[in-house]
């Protein structure tokens, strides 16, 4: 059995009959159990789990099973975290034996982390094999901010545009036109917003025809008259994910490259979610070529298991204070648990076979998306890496005017109903399948997705 296969096998339903939906969405057991759930929980979960009130079971593959028994493909990997699909079999036995060893003992070394430690290293480029882990995404941006104040003993950072980087205070004052974020200020000082390179919605007016990159040239602007001059990073995600599927073009990254250089800040590639074959490669970075001073990796890395991590040069991670004994302690960081997910996960991706499998279906989804665009006029923009896709959509093309929330939300409870979930509560539909999905699976959801976005097109108050 070749390492794809034995992600969508076990269990008691095979993957490749969804979408297989018994009831309606949702059934009489999820509204049941959704009604017990909402007596205790906060209301402020996901517009998607509130709007379906869905109680999902199980998974495998890249098909999840509420407990009415409906299949449903999974064009979200959860929230971009079942790179592996769900329940891939050797991280639930990595776990499962882990756990029977020791839960939890701080951030004291273990075997399974030495093993996690020499199966990521070879990923990277030598000047990012030093690791310090943590368990959430936003845990390590705070970290990678403390670094950089650190090494370079500077203060400000620059950040773009719809960047998105977690959900701490922190984490927030990075991230440039949010709704998320209002209401929470004020927030750090010394961060710098630049305009981030969304060809779509050019903030500069211009075409990628004839712009030159201009949108880089303005974060040199942004350094030159906004900042005093003490800049400790410059913080930018490879592939903006939340903020729209936004691929920064190699040029881009290499004038942040080039500042960085000129500056003495420390250049950070937040790929928490861009990482682990999301975008084609192991790590988004590749592509370009450029190779950052610090990289922010988690979600993927331990298939649904809560993991994070900064790397980056030895030298820096051991600058005064962040080097200090303890500074880089936390209760959950490095735990053993989740070094075994890492290990196996990282083991079933070592032949290259789920990674290219996700390039080749993610290929084909982009054509077909373009395709779906010549015949949906709520389409405006189709764009993507890898497995990670993104449907802009609009009421009108001309003006690019964004869908009305109400529409979003048909979209989304459309295609449910018709057996695909998607994380979408918006105008951009972003689809992030996991890289094993097939073929057959991958071609039936985008059917449905023809399908579900005829519906809502045809409805009355479609904008």
């Amino acid at each position: 059995m070749t390492t794809l296969e034995s992600t969508l096998t076990g269990g008691d339903f095979d993957p490749e009959t969804a979408p297989q939906l018994r009831t309606a969405v949702p059934g009489p057991r999820s509204e049941e159990l959704w009604a017990r759930d909402a007596a205790h929980h906060a209301s402020n979960s996901s517009p998607a789990a509130q709007w379906l009130r869905l109680v999902l079971r199980d998974g495998r593959g890249a098909v999840v099973r509420d407990v009415d028994g409906n299949l449903f493909l999974d064009f979200s990997s959860g929230a971009v975290v079942a790179n592996l699909g769900h329940a891939p079999a050797p991280v639930a036995q990595a776990l499962g034996e882990e756990a029977a060893k020791l839960m939890h003992y701080f951030d004291f070394a273990t075997p399974a982390r030495g093993a996690f430690f020499e199966a990521l290293a070879p990923t990277l480029p030598p000047s990012l094999r030093t690791f310090q882990m943590y368990s959430t995404g936003a845990e390590a941006v705070e970290a990678a901010l403390r670094l950089a104040k650190s090494f370079t003993k500077g203060y400000e950072v620059i950040s773009f545009h719809q960047a998105w980087h977690g959900r701490t205070l922190g984490a927030m004052s990075l991230m440039g036109g949010f709704a998320l974020k209002r209401g929470y200020g004020p927030f750090a000082p010394g961060v710098l917003h630049s305009a981030n390179a969304n060809c779509y919605r050019c903030p500069l007016g211009l075409t990628r025809d004839r712009c030159e990159v201009a949108c880089a040239a303005l974060v040199d602007r942004v350094y030159e008259q906004s900042s005093e001059q003490r800049l400790a990073a410059v913080i930018i995600e490879p592939v903006q994910g939340v903020g729209g599927v936004i691929a920064f073009p190699a040029e881009f990254l290499t004038r942040m490259r080039q500042l960085c250089d000129r500056t003495g800040a420390l250049l950070i590639f937040d790929e928490i979610l861009s990482g682990v074959g999301r975008t084609g490669p192991m790590w988004a970075f590749e592509a370009s070529g450029v190779v950052p001073d610090v990289l922010i990796a988690g979600k993927g890395l331990a298939s649904g298991y809560p993991i994070s991590l900064i790397a980056s040069r030895r030298e820096v991670l051991d600058a005064l204070p962040f080097g200090l004994p303890g500074a880089g302690a936390s209760t959950f960081a490095s735990g053993n648990l989740a070094c075994a997910a890492g290990v196996a996960t990282l083991g079933m991706l070592a032949d290259g076979s789920i990674l290219e499998n996700g390039r080749r279906v993610g290929t084909l989804m982009l054509e077909e998306l373009h395709r779906l665009a010549e015949r949906h006029p709520l389409i405006g923009d189709v764009r993507g890496v890898g497995m990670l896709l993104a449907l802009e959509l609009v009421s009108d093309r001309q003006a690019k005017t964004a869908i009305a929330p109400a529409t979003a939300r048909r979209l989304l409870t459309a295609l449910a109903n018709r057996g695909v979930l998607v994380a979408g509560a918006g105008p951009i539909l972003r689809i992030a399948p996991p890289l094993v999905i097939s073929e057959r699976q991958a071609r039936a959801g985008l059917a449905i997705l023809d399908d579900a976005l005829g519906e809502v097109e045809a409805a009355p108050g479609s904008s």
